[in-house]
């Protein structure tokens, strides 16, 4: 929200008057200026790129968003799950005291017409896999499984920098029918009013 600023001026009678230099006095006007802005609160989120990667590949896909396609998703012998892990950066500034959240629409990587009660067991193929999600922003960590609900972080203060965030994919846990997996992460954040 942006606020502007009107500035009224009085006007100012201005009355020159010749008078000898010996008894010449004068008479100060003072006139006061004020000048007003407001600073909303606000943060401001760059384009995410990716830090680091193992078994997966990050493409930007727009000025916010992003896609991490894991490179071989499950060992064609067992047809268990392989490890994958990616970081990703995203430039941030948030000019007042804020709140993350951090969020997996399905809680995991479900297949696409599974069930997500068809969790992973060792004897019987799954439809869900259940992946660990981490973040850093600004010396303050947080860690949970995608199907642990909405990760929350609170920060007292302003912040600048690249907040950071982690998913990784387990190796193993049962096999999974044969499809294509896919789960959306929110990422927001929510300046102070």
């Amino acid at each position: 929200m942006r606020a502007l600023a009107l500035l009224a001026l009085a006007p100012v009678a201005l009355v020159v008057v010749a008078v000898p230099a010996a008894a010449q006095q004068t008479d100060t006007a003072n006139q006061r200026l004020e000048l007003l802005g407001t600073a909303p609160a606000a943060c401001v989120l760059g384009t995410p790129k990716a830090a680091s990667a193992s078994n997966a590949v990050f493409a930007t896909t727009g000025s916010s968003s992003g896609q991490i396609t894991i490179s071989q998703f499950v060992n064609p012998q067992t047809a268990n799950p392989v490890a994958s892990a990616v970081s990703l950066v995203l430039p941030v500034t948030c000019n007042a005291s804020h709140q993350i959240t951090v969020r997996s629409a399905n809680g995991g990587l479900l297949r696409a017409g599974g069930n997500a009660a068809n969790r992973q067991r060792s004897n019987a193929f799954a439809d869900f896999v259940v992946y660990d999600l981490g973040i850093d922003w600004i010396g303050r960590s947080a860690r949970q499984a995608s199907d642990r609900g909405t990760m929350l972080v609170s920060v007292n203060d302003g912040g600048t920098g690249e907040f950071a965030l982690r998913v990784a994919t387990p190796a193993g846990g049962g096999p999974l029918v044969a499809g294509r997996y896919d789960d959306t992460i929110v990422v927001e954040f929510h300046a102070a009013n």
